[in-house]
């Protein structure tokens, strides 16, 4: 996210409204022209001192500067409590709290990326404004602003979620917000599905597998390889990145991976992946070189495989100088793994190549949750996908069409019409193949697995004595 800077989240300016030397880096004394009240902000909170240019609020704005001073330039939460807490205030408390709560091996999630986004667009529309004062009006004219926007609408709720989130913070943890103030917001619904302005998400789905034929021949062997063992595997993107060869347990004839540091981990969620023939086949090309914490796909393993196939097809003599010219201490290297980010650039840069319809590494596993579908029903696409309730995986595993057109094939008609020309729709799923002819002008057949059905126009008397022959040739068939 791109932060302008004068944005909220970096220091403000201090604006000089007195005319007398004030001492850098301190909050100066200032009119609240609606109230005619006399402020101060300090660290994004507005704090009132009285009536504008009397004793008494000049002598509070002492205080207040002494003792923010004597507390390392921060504002203690009873300070907070006792003053006017600005949208802009409440915003950089609680980013506070997200940078150390939102993280994952020390570093912060993307999480964190996605509240500073939500506080930075709250700080451009309503920054100023007092946090007891935001109401469910000033909300919906912020999800205005995201519409106007382009914002997609899955978006714009998660979005407007944060921001009731960090209300509720203020009010459960950090005792700054007034309660009133999150139940006036919180009653805000989310946008539903085609009855707003905001636009729709294209729901992610599966790839067609020709095209990933196409497009990974345009990739290096490092992406191939990581691309075929994550659909295999069903595995996610940042999953088939973080894959090492230590953790992989090789003991039976299928091999399964207990990945502790997947995205529901801090639900205290399990995620076992497993590894079929298919994929042992290409994890066996690089657990043996590799050390047990080292990362199986590298792009330092990619950039090597193309100089030495570089090198392959140089057809001039490779000069003495020219034999090894690595540098000792470059100042770009390239990285021990890949994140999603590289290995979705790689493919997509394929997919131009390759001239097929764009698609991203998550899909394979969409794929490949359909495929398993298909085959092993919704439970099977279930526990090979990791997930703990059906419908996520629907979201996932596309419905098999294919199954309710057969089911349709394959449905008889269990009454007849009453009329004196009726039409009888057979289809015939017997054993017996055999082909019955000369009843009159008729012709019938009894056919195995016909997707076809016939249709036999006949006289109820006609419709008896086929109905007699049939019963006779397999009992199975019922009229």
């Amino acid at each position: 996210m791109y932060i302008h800077k004068n944005s909220f989240l970096f220091s403000p300016s201090i604006p000089k409204t007195s005319k007398m030397a004030r001492p850098k880096g301190i909050p100066a004394y200032r009119l609240h022209k609606p109230s005619g009240k006399a402020v101060v902000v300090i660290n994004g909170t507005m704090i009132y001192l009285g009536f504008h240019g009397t004793r008494e609020s000049k002598a509070e704005y002492d205080r207040v500067i002494r003792e923010w001073l004597a507390n390392n330039r921060q504002l203690s939460l009873k300070s907070h409590r006792a003053t006017i807490l600005t949208i802009d205030g409440l915003c950089k408390a609680y980013l506070d709290y997200a940078r150390g709560y939102y993280t994952k091996n020390g570093k912060p999630t993307e999480e964190v990326g996605k509240l500073e986004t939500a506080c930075d667009f709250l700080h451009r529309h309503c920054g100023d404004l007092p946090a007891e004062q935001f109401s469910r009006s000033s909300l919906k004219t912020v999800r205005e602003e995201m519409i106007k926007r382009g914002w997609k609408r899955k978006t714009i709720n998660q979005r407007i979620g944060q921001i009731k989130r960090i209300f509720r913070w203020g009010v459960e943890e950090a005792e700054i917000v007034p309660v009133s103030t999150y139940q006036e917001i919180k009653i805000l619904a989310g946008l539903k599905k085609f009855r707003s302005a905001a636009e729709e998400s294209t729901a992610i789905k599966p790839v067609p597998f020709d095209d990933v034929k196409k497009t990974l021949p345009f990739c290096n062997k490092i992406i191939q390889d990581m691309a075929m063992v994550q659909y295999y595997a069903g595995m996610r993107p940042g999953e088939i990145c973080a894959l090492t060869g230590g953790e992989i347990d090789r003991s039976g004839d299928v091999w399964f991976w207990d990945y502790t540091d997947h995205k529901m981990a801090h639900k205290d969620k399990q995620r076992i992946i497993w590894f079929g023939k298919q994929a042992q086949k290409i994890l066996n090309e690089y657990i043996p070189n590799k050390a047990p914490d080292e990362f199986l796909f590298s792009p330092r393993d990619a950039t090597m495989l193309a100089n030495i196939e570089k090198r392959k097809k140089r057809k001039s003599k490779v000069q003495p100088s020219q034999v090894n010219r690595r540098k000792p201490n470059p100042k770009k290297r390239p990285r021990t793994g890949y994140d999603t980010n590289s290995y979705r650039q790689a493919i997509t840069r394929a997919v131009d190549k390759a001239k097929v319809t764009q698609w991203a590494p998550n899909q394979l596993r969409h794929s490949r949750a359909t495929e398993i579908r298909a085959k092993y029903g919704l439970e099977g696409a279930q526990v090979v996908l990791g997930h703990d309730k059906a419908d996520v995986t629907q979201i996932y595993a596309e419905r098999d069409n294919k199954l309710a057109e057969r089911i349709m094939r394959e449905n008889r008609l269990m009454k007849l019409p009453a009329k004196n020309k009726s039409k009888l729709r057979v289809n015939f799923t017997g054993k017996i193949t055999r082909r019955v002819k000369s009843i009159q002008r008729f012709t019938f057949s009894v056919r195995r697995d016909t997707l076809t059905p016939r249709i036999i126009p006949c006289s109820r008397n006609q419709l008896s004595r086929i109905r007699a022959l049939i019963q006779r040739i397999n009992p199975l068939l019922d009229f």
